[in-house]
């Protein structure tokens, strides 16, 4: 099961009607966001990426964030289904390995029951 320090926890939904080509766009931004400042300069906020600071990037699947609560138990159908979502999932996974290397992308197990702990050190979540 993935383990990183620092970096990007990433808790991915798919829906119906995502595609291989938003698996990609969504990566190539991921990769390029500025949430840091540069190691060399730490009073200039928001100027590095995970690349730029050889972070990792954690992709945990998560279905439920497309959940809608209208009765007392939540209801799953915007999620795309399992195998779908696995393919866009694994193309994900891919394309962040393109962007920030392969060694620096750990990934959970996709569908399975997991607990995942999160220390969130700064002032971001997004």
């Amino acid at each position: 099961v993935g383990e990183i320090g620092n970096g990007l926890l990433v808790l991915l939904g798919i829906q119906h009607g995502d595609t291989a080509a938003h698996s990609q766009q969504m990566a190539r931004k991921l990769s390029r966001l500025r949430l840091w400042a540069k190691a060399e300069d730490p009073t200039k906020q928001w100027t590095a990426s995970v690349k730029d600071r050889g972070f990792k990037i954690l992709v945990v699947s998560q279905f439920t964030l497309f959940a809608t609560f209208k009765k007392p138990k939540p209801d799953f159908r915007l999620a795309m289904g399992s195998d779908g979502a696995q393919e866009l999932y694994e193309a994900f996974v891919k394309e962040c390995q393109t962007h920030v290397g392969h060694e620096n992308v750990v990934t959970g197990t996709f569908g399975a029951m997991m607990q995942v702990d999160l220390c969130n050190d700064g002032p971001v979540t997004v």
